[in-house]
């Protein structure tokens, strides 16, 4: 089986076990053997990936895009994102997908800000984030099951959504961060 290093902690795999493969990712249940000897139950979601996006336009604006998530029961403020859900698919080339689908926009200049597990307590899922300028409008279209609202934001009214709790997605507050975007200061 494998074994997993993590700061001089190993869980060697015993056992592993799909309990559900959906759409988009897959769970899994494993046995793992602690550095004790002990025996734990690691419960695992299993993701493709996904790339994160920071749209900044000529005047230092950055593009959110707002939608509904059913899983918080409102509609978020979000950077551009998605699953490199396409075969095959690089990075780069699912960031401008996403960028098209989601926002309606191109950008000419592509810079990879870094990488990040977005919940490594149980998911495997990895987001690479990118900061696009120069943007231009695209042909694009939303998924069947997604629908957003595209806004640009200038740097103070992003520290007041950040400030007033309207910003509060995790994903965009790390890009944002990684893109210089300083939003604690007073708004």
């Amino acid at each position: 089986m494998g074994t997993a290093i993590r700061e001089g902690i190993m869980e060697e795999r015993l056992a592993s076990e799909k309990v559900y493969d959906g759409k988009l990712f897959q769970v899994y249940r494993d046995r793992v053997r602690l550095e004790s000897g002990h025996e734990a139950t690691r419960e695992i979601v299993r993701h493709p990936g996904s790339v994160g996006i920071v749209p900044r336009d000529a005047q230092g604006n950055v593009v959110l895009v707002r939608q509904f998530r059913y899983v918080t029961g409102r509609e978020l403020w979000e950077i551009p994102a998605g699953t490199c859900d396409h075969q095959g698919e690089e990075v780069e080339a699912a960031a401008r997908r996403e960028l098209r689908e989601e926002a309606g926009l191109s950008a000419e200049r592509w810079l990879r800000l870094g990488r990040a597990f977005l919940t490594p307590g149980y998911g495997d899922e990895a987001m690479t984030f990118f900061l696009a300028e120069g943007l231009s409008e695209a042909e694009g279209h939303a998924d069947l099951d997604e629908s957003f609202k595209v806004n640009p934001f200038r740097l103070h009214d992003l520290r007041v959504l950040r400030a007033t709790g309207e910003l509060e997605d995790a994903k965009t507050l790390l890009a944002l961060a990684w893109a210089g975007v300083d939003l604690f200061a007073e708004p």
